[in-house]
C-alpha cells in the first residue's frame, strides 16, 4: 500500500468491429470494409476474414461512417457510428445480393448497446457536459451523474460502488492524470469548452486498464471545418437564495456596536473564454484545437470571533475591566511613585489599571499594531474577560482565479500513421482563508497552482490487422500554499533586530527562519491564540508523472488479441511533515502562580510588558519537506474471442509491479515489533541509511535501529508487492440486434499515494518537539536588552518517556477487489436503451489499523495517579501521569501510546441491482435515468483519502464492527437530459413562421440534472474532554477511534432504548434521540458490553436535489448561432440536510453525530498499593456529561453531488460558429 499505485493508464482509442454476412444467414469473407472519419475525412480499410468478421482500431473518440463493399453484393452504408474513448463498438452487416452497383444507407446507425465485453461503462458526451446545468465548471462534478459513483466525505470527493472513497485511475487524453500525494485527481483539466466527452469504466472492464475504476477524459479535435465558440457566464449573490445556516444566522442575529448587521454573504462568480478548431493551413492532414477559460470569484472572507481583546487592551488600559479580573504588577517590575498612585488600582500597587507607557515592549507594540485587529476603542468591553462585548466581525477580500488553456494537434502522416499531441495548462491563484483568525494583519493564506499536461499518441496501422500505439507524456503540478511573510521577515519587521534575529535562529534554525511563517503566542485561553498558522503556513504540495506505454493490437482468426505496458515514474513533494509541531517557536503564557487576582488578564499583561513567556516550544532537529518518488510498471494481455458471431469471450490478465516510494533525503523511519534490537530491546527502529540519523530523534537513536540494509529491505522500508495479479475474464452474448446478455468476473488493485507513508513513516518520527521552561529570555527591548528573543534561554524539559512512530509491516499488500455482474442489455422505444444489472463486489484484504499499545479493557487502572503509581491523580487539573508500572504494562513503553500498525484484516462486500435508460442525443432529446439499490457492508471505516486504512474500534475483535459502509445510500436515483423544444424554423414544428415569431417562441432548450437518494450512515460518538492519560477501559491509548475518521480518541455509547429517530424532519429538526444513548462503559466491558452501540447504525435524512436549465437559441446565420439563458442550481431552494465530514458529520465535539462531552473522574483504590479506577458520573446535577443540542439536528445545508445547497442562478451567453 505504502509505494502501490495500480497503473491504469491504458490506450484512449477504440475499436469498431462486427460480422458481415448475406441473406440467409452465411458469413461473407473478403469484404471491404472503409472507416470514415466524419470530422477530418480520414479513412481506414480493413477485410473481413473467412469467419466475415473485421476489425479497425486505434481510432480515435469521434463518430464515423463505415461502408461495406463485396463483388456481387450492394454496397452498404452504416452512417453515425459513435466510437467512445476505449470503447469497442459492434457493427455487423447483412449484405443484398445486386446485380448493379446499388447502395443501401442503414439510416439508423450502429446498434447502440454493448455486444462485445463485459463492461460496465458510461459516458457523458459534450453536449451534455456544455449544456447540463451544474454547481461548478470543474469537469470532474459530472462524475456524480454516473449511477456507480456517488459523494465520499466532501462535495467533489467521490465513492465507488463496490469499493471504497479511493483506488480509482484518472487520466486526460491518455495521460495518466492521478496525483501523487493524495492518489486523486489533479486539477490538471481542461476547460469544458474543450471536453470531447467524460468516460466512466467503473465494473469489469479490460485487463489494459487499473484500478478499480477508470475514469477517462477526452478532449475535443479539430476537424475539416472550422468551428469554434465564445462565452461569458455570471452567477452572484444577488440572485442566490440564503443557505439555511445563514437564515438561521441571521434569525439568531442580535445587532451591537461592531456589527449593526449580520453580514451579506456575498460572491460574484464570472466565466468567460472560447474556442476554436479546424484544418491548420498549407499543412495537409493536419488539425487543431485550441480553447481557454478564465473563472474569477470575487467575494468577502468573513472573520468572527468572541475572544478578541479590547483594543483598550493594547495600550494598557485596564481601566474598564472589573477589579477581579485586573492584571497583577509582576514581581520586578518597579513603579515610581507617581505610577502606583495613577496606574494602579486604589493605588495599592498591585493590580494594573493602565500600564504606564515607558513599560510597554516596543516590540510588541509593534507587533499589536502590526497583526491584531484594529478595533475603535469605542467598542463594547466585557469587564470581566477584557474581550471586545459581543462577537467581533469582519472581512478581507477574498479572490480566486482559474486559467485554463488547451491546444491538441493532430497529423496523419499518411493512411497508416497518425499522431496527436496535447498540451493541457491550468492556474490558479487563490485566497479564500485566513492565515490565523482573528489577526487580520496576517492576512489570508495565499495559493499558487500551475499545472502542466503534455501527452503524446503515435499509432502505427502495420497491416489492417495488426496496429500499435506507443504514447507518453508528463503531468505536473506546482503548488505552493503558503503565509505571508516569512518567519525572518516577520520577526524584522516588528522590530528584530540583527543581534535579536540571530538569537532566534540560535533555537530554531536558519531553515525556519527562511520559510514562510511566523511565531505562535498563546494565551492560555484568555484570548484567541495567535497560533502558528497550521500546515499551511508553508507547504510545498508538487507532483509530477512521467509515463510511457505501448499496446499492440492484433486480430488473429476470431481473436482481437492486444499486448501491452505502461511504465510510469511518480514524484511528489509535501510540505504537511515540516510543518509538524512548532518548527519556528510557539511562546506561551500562563497564569502566574503566585499572584493577587490570577486574572486571565495576567497572560496579555505579562506579552505587553515583553516579560519571558512560561515556556517555549520548538523543533530540535525539523526536518525538510517529503520529497519521494516511485516506478510502476503495468503489464497486460487481453484476447477478445469471438466464439461465434452472436458470441464474444473476454479472456484478460494484468500484472502490476510497484516500487515503494523513496525519500531523497532518506527521512523515513519505520517500527519493527519482531525484528532484533542490537541494543536488546523488544522491536527496533528502521531508517534507509545513515543519512537519516541527522534528523532522529535521540530517543529513537539510542533504543537501536537499523539500516534497511541491515533489515534486508529497501529504501523505502517495505517491500515491493509482488502479488497483484489481475486474471479478468467475461463474454457477451447477442440475443438478435437489440439485446444482449454480458457477464464477467475479475480481480481489481485500488490506487494508493505517497499519503500513506507521508503520516505514517515520514511525519510521525520527525520533528519531536522541545520545550524549555524557566529562566527564557523576554522580547527585544525588555528593560533595555538587545540580542535575545522569547524562544531563548531557558531549561528544556524532559522529553518525556515515549516517543512517536509507526509500525508499517514491510509485507503489507494491496486489497484485492474481486468484481462480478450479470447484465441484461436491449434496445427499446425512444430509439433508446434498458440495462438491468447485478454488480457484485468483494473486499479482500482491506488495509486497516490498530495501536500495538493499546491495552485490553480491564478494570485496573491506568495513568490515574500523579506518577508515582499510588497518589490519585484529577483528570480535570491535568496532573494525570504514567508511573513506572503503567510504562511496564505497555509491550513497546518506548513509543507509548498510538504505536500504529497495518494490516489486511479487514473486508466488505457489496450487493447493487442497477437499472439505467440511456438515448443518445437525437432528434433534440437527450435522455438519461438510472437507479440503484446497494446493500454494502464492510469492517473498517472509509477514511475518505489514500491513507493507510482506520482503526476500528474494538481492535481486539475488528470483524464485529462489520456494517453498513460509509458515505452509500441504498437507494440512489440520478436522472439528466436535454430537451430541445420542438417549435421554430428549425425544429419539427413551425418550420414556416416568421422569423420575427421563430425569435419569440423558437430555439427554447430545457436541460436538467437531478438526484434523490436515501440517508447514508452516521456512528454516534462521545468526546472525552478530560482523557489522555486516562481512559475508558483503562486501555492506555488514544488511537481508540468510535467512527474510523482518525479523529480520535471518541468513544461509542450505549444504547438504552431502541428509540433513535424522533419522527421530525425538515430544516432545524433534531432527528435522532440522544437520550437513546448512554455513555460507555469505563471497565473490562468497553468493548464487549452488548449494548454497545455498533458502527453505522444511524441513518441521516435523505436528498434530493434538481438543476434546472432555460436556454435560447438565436440562430445569425447558416453558421453562427448565439445562445442565450438561465441556470439555475437548486431550483427548489431544497436544504440539503445531510452533513459531510469536513462540516460536522463526525468530527469533534459539537458534530453533527456527537451525542456529547463527558468527563472522567478517578475512583478510590480498590485495595491499598492499587491504582485508582476510572468513572463517569452520570448525576446531571455534577455536570460530568453533556449532552450535544446539535446531535441530529438539520441546522445546515451543503452542496452534494453537484447540486448547491441553495438556490442559485448562473447566466450564461454562449456564441458557436
Amino acid at each position: 500500500m505504502l509505494g502501490a499505485f495500480a497503473v491504469g493508464q491504458g490506450t484512449d482509442l477504440g475499436t469498431i468491429r462486427g460480422v458481415v454476412s448475406d441473406p440467409s444467414g452465411s458469413v461473407v469473407p473478403q469484404v471491404t470494409i472503409e472507416v470514415a472519419d466524419a470530422a477530418t475525412g480520414a479513412l481506414r480499410e480493413s477485410k473481413s476474414n473467412a469467419q466475415g468478421e473485421y476489425e479497425v482500431f486505434g481510432l480515435r473518440s469521434g463518430t464515423y461512417k463505415v461502408t461495406a463493399n463485396s463483388a456481387g453484393f450492394a454496397s452498404a452504408v452504416i452512417d453515425n457510428v459513435v466510437v467512445r474513448g476505449s470503447s469497442v463498438v459492434g457493427v455487423n452487416f447483412t449484405l443484398k445480393l445486386s446485380s448493379a452497383e446499388e447502395k443501401v444507407e442503414v439510416i439508423g446507425g450502429a446498434p447502440e448497446i454493448n455486444t462485445e465485453n463485459s463492461t460496465i461503462a458510461n459516458t457523458i458526451s459534450s453536449r451534455a457536459v456544455i449544456d447540463l446545468p451544474r454547481d461548478t465548471r470543474d469537469v470532474y462534478s459530472f462524475l456524480y451523474l454516473n449511477p456507480n459513483i456517488t459523494q465520499a466525505d466532501t462535495n467533489g470527493d467521490f465513492k465507488f460502488v463496490g469499493a471504497q472513497s479511493y483506488g480509482a485511475s484518472f487520466s486526460l487524453d491518455g495521460q495518466r492524470s492521478n496525483g501523487g500525494i493524495f492518489g486523486d485527481p489533479t486539477q490538471s483539466e481542461p476547460s469544458l469548452e474543450a471536453v470531447d466527452e467524460v468516460n466512466v469504466l467503473s465494473n469489469n472492464y479490460s485487463a489494459e486498464y487499473g484500478g478499480i475504476a477508470n475514469v477517462r477524459i477526452t478532449t475535443k479535435r479539430g476537424g475539416s471545418q472550422y468551428h469554434g465558440s465564445m462565452f461569458y457566464n455570471n452567477k452572484n449573490s444577488a440572485l442566490a437564495a440564503w443557505t439555511l445556516q445563514d437564515q438561521i444566522g441571521k434569525a439568531n442575529f442580535a445587532p451591537s456596536a461592531l456589527a449593526p448587521k449580520y453580514p451579506n454573504p456575498a460572491f460574484n462568480i464570472n466565466d468567460l473564454g472560447g474556442s476554436v478548431g479546424g484544418p491548420i493551413p498549407k499543412l495537409k492532414d493536419s488539425w487543431i484545437f485550441a480553447a481557454y477559460e478564465r473563472d474569477y470569484n470575487v467575494a468577502p472572507v468573513y472573520i468572527q470571533s468572541n475572544r478578541v481583546a479590547h483594543p483598550l487592551l493594547y495600550t494598557g488600559n485596564f481601566s474598564q475591566l472589573d477589579p477581579s479580573v485586573m492584571p497583577d504588577v509582576p514581581s520586578g517590575i518597579v513603579l515610581t511613585p507617581q505610577e502606583i498612585a495613577a496606574d494602579t488600582y486604589q493605588g495599592a500597587g498591585q493590580l494594573f489599571t493602565q500600564i504606564p507607557s515607558r513599560l510597554l515592549n516596543p516590540t510588541v507594540q509593534n507587533l499589536i499594531n502590526k497583526y491584531f485587529p484594529h478595533i475603535g476603542i469605542s467598542a463594547p468591553i466585557d469587564p470581566l474577560s477584557g474581550r471586545v462585548g459581543g462577537e467581533y466581525q469582519t472581512s478581507l477580500p477574498g479572490r480566486d482565479t482559474v486559467d485554463l488553456g488547451t491546444l491538441r494537434l493532430d497529423h496523419d502522416f499518411s493512411e497508416t500513421d497518425h499522431v496527436y499531441v496535447i498540451y493541457n495548462t491550468s492556474a490558479e491563484t487563490s485566497a479564500t482563508s485566513p492565515v490565523v483568525a482573528p489577526y487580520t494583519g496576517l492576512g489570508l493564506t495565499q495559493n499558487n497552482r500551475q499545472n502542466h499536461t503534455v501527452g503524446l499518441s503515435y499509432t502505427r496501422v502495420f497491416r489492417p490487422n495488426l496496429v500499435n500505439e506507443a504514447r507518453g507524456g508528463f503531468n505536473k503540478q506546482n503548488l505552493l500554499r503558503h503565509s505571508n511573510t516569512t518567519l525572518q521577515g516577520f520577526l524584522s519587521g516588528v522590530g528584530f533586530s540583527s543581534s535579536d534575529l540571530a538569537a532566534y535562529a540560535s533555537t530554531v534554525g536558519p531553515f525556519a527562519m527562511a520559510t514562510f511563517g511566523h511565531a505562535a503566542i498563546n494565551f492560555s485561553g484568555s484570548f484567541a491564540n495567535f497560533t502558528n498558522g497550521g500546515r499551511n503556513t508553508y507547504r510545498p504540495m508538487s507532483q509530477a508523472l512521467t509515463t510511457f506505454g505501448d499496446t499492440l493490437t492484433w486480430v488473429r482468426n476470431a481473436h482481437s488479441l492486444k499486448f501491452g505496458a505502461d511504465f510510469v515514474r511518480n514524484w511528489a513533494i509535501d510540505g504537511f511533515a515540516l510543518n509538524r509541531g512548532n518548527p519556528r517557536g510557539a511562546i506561551t503564557y500562563t497564569v502566574p502562580a503566585t499572584c493577587n487576582s490570577c486574572s486571565p488578564v495576567d497572560t496579555f499583561a505579562e506579552f505587553l510588558l515583553g516579560l519571558p513567556a512560561t515556556s517555549a516550544s520548538y523543533v530540535l532537529k525539523p526536518r525538510p519537506a517529503m520529497d519521494v518518488h516511485n516506478w510502476e510498471q503495468g503489464f497486460f494481455l487481453q484476447d477478445d474471442w469471438k466464439l461465434t458471431s452472436h458470441m464474444t469471450l473476454n479472456l484478460g490478465l494484468r500484472y502490476d509491479l510497484i516500487t515503494p516510494f523513496t525519500d531523497r533525503n532518506d527521512l523515513l523511519v519505520n517500527f519493527s515489533p519482531t525484528l532484533p534490537n542490537p541494543n536488546g530491546n523488544a522491536g527496533v527502529f528502521i531508517i534507509p541509511s545513515n543519512r537519516t540519523l541527522p534528523y532522529l530523534d535521540t530517543r529513537i537513536a539510542n533504543y537501536g535501529y537499523l539500516t534497511a540494509a541491515q533489515a534486508h529491505v529497501g529504501r523505502g522500508l517495505v517491500n515491493m508487492d509482488t502479488h497483484d495479479i489481475a486474471p479478468r475474464l467475461g463474454f457477451a452474448w447477442a440475443l438478435g440486434d437489440k439485446s444482449v446478455i454480458r457477464a464477467g468476473y475479475g480481480w481489481f488493485y485500488p490506487t494508493s499515494a505517497a499519503q500513506g507513508i507521508r503520516d505514517a513513516i515520514a511525519t510521525n518520527p520527525f520533528n519531536q518537539g522541545a520545550t524549555a521552561r524557566l529562566t527564557l529570555e523576554g522580547w527585544p527591548g525588555f528593560q533595555g536588552q538587545q540580542g535575545i528573543s522569547p524562544v531563548t534561554g531557558g531549561t528544556i524539559a524532559g522529553f518525556g518517556n515515549t516517543v512517536t512512530a509507526n509500525a508499517v509491516p514491510v509485507n503489507l499488500h494491496e486489497p484485492r477487489i474481486q468484481q462480478y455482474n450479470v447484465t441484461f442489455e436491449r434496445q427499446v422505444g425512444w430509439q433508446g436503451t434498458l440495462r438491468l444489472s447485478y454488480l457484485g463486489t468483494h473486499m479482500g484484504g482491506l488495509i486497516a489499523g490498530r495501536d500495538l499499545n493499546e491495552l485490553p479493557p480491564s478494570n485496573n487502572g491506568f495513568g490515574t495517579t500523579t506518577g508515582d503509581g499510588v497518589t490519585p491523580c484529577t483528570p480535570d487539573n491535568g496532573d494525570c501521569a504514567l508511573s513506572p508500572a503503567d510504562l511496564a504494562r505497555y509491550p513497546f513503553p518506548v513509543i507509548g501510546e498510538n504505536l500504529l500498525t497495518y494490516g489486511n484484516f479487514a473486508h466488505g462486500k457489496s450487493n447493487a441491482f442497477q437499472t439505467q435508460f440511456e438515448r443518445r442525443y437525437k432528434k433534440g432529446l437527450l435522455l438519461n435515468f438510472s437507479y440503484t439499490y446497494l446493500d454494502q457492508k464492510s469492517t473498517i471505516g472509509d477514511t475518505a483519502n489514500s491513507s493507510l486504512g482506520s482503526v476500528p474500534y474494538d481492535v481486539f475483535s475488528p470483524n464485529t464492527d462489520y456494517a453498513h459502509d460509509g458515505f452509500v445510500a441504498q437507494h440512489r436515483f440520478v436522472a439528466y437530459g436535454v430537451y430541445d423544444l420542438p417549435v421554430g424554423r428549425q425544429r419539427a414544428l413551425g418550420k414556416g413562421m416568421s422569423r420575427w415569431l421563430d425569435e419569440i417562441v423558437g430555439g427554447w432548450q430545457t436541460p436538467f440534472n437531478l438526484f434523490i437518494k436515501s440517508g447514508t450512515p452516521y456512528t454516534p460518538y462521545w468526546i472525552c474532554d478530560n482523557c489522555d492519560p486516562v481512559f475508558p477501559g483503562n486501555i492506555g491509548s488514544s488511537s481508540v477511534d468510535a467512527v474510523g475518521d482518525f479523529n480520535f480518541p471518541d468513544f461509542r455509547p450505549t444504547i438504552i432504548n431502541g428509540h433513535f429517530y424522533t419522527g421530525q424532519s425538515g430544516s432545524s429538526a433534531t432527528i435522532w434521540n440522544g437520550a437513546a444513548f448512554g455513555v460507555p462503559p469505563v471497565g473490562a466491558d468497553l468493548f464487549s458490553n452488548a449494548a454497545v452501540a455498533k458502527r453505522n447504525i444511524l441513518m441521516g435524512p435523505s436528498l434530493w436535489g434538481v438543476n434546472l436549465g432555460v436556454h435560447k437559441n438565436f440562430r445569425v446565420n447558416e453558421r453562427v448561432a448565439v445562445n442565450f439563458g438561465a441556470d439555475v442550481d437548486n431550483i427548489f431552494n431544497h436544504p440539503l440536510l445531510a452533513p459531510d465530514l469536513s462540516n460536522g458529520g463526525n468530527v469533534g465535539s459539537g458534530g453533527f453525530a456527537s451525542v456529547g462531552d463527558f468527563f472522567l473522574d478517578t475512583t478510590p483504590p480498590p485495595q491499598p498499593g492499587a491504582q485508582p479506577g476510572v468513572t463517569i458520573n452520570t448525576n446531571p446535577a455534577a455536570g460530568r456529561v453533556i449532552y450535544n443540542p446539535a446531535f441530529g439536528q438539520l441546522i445546515a445545508s451543503y452542496d452534494q453531488e453537484g447540486v448547491s445547497a441553495r438556490r442559485e442562478i448562473r447566466l450564461r451567453l454562449r456564441i458557436t460558429f
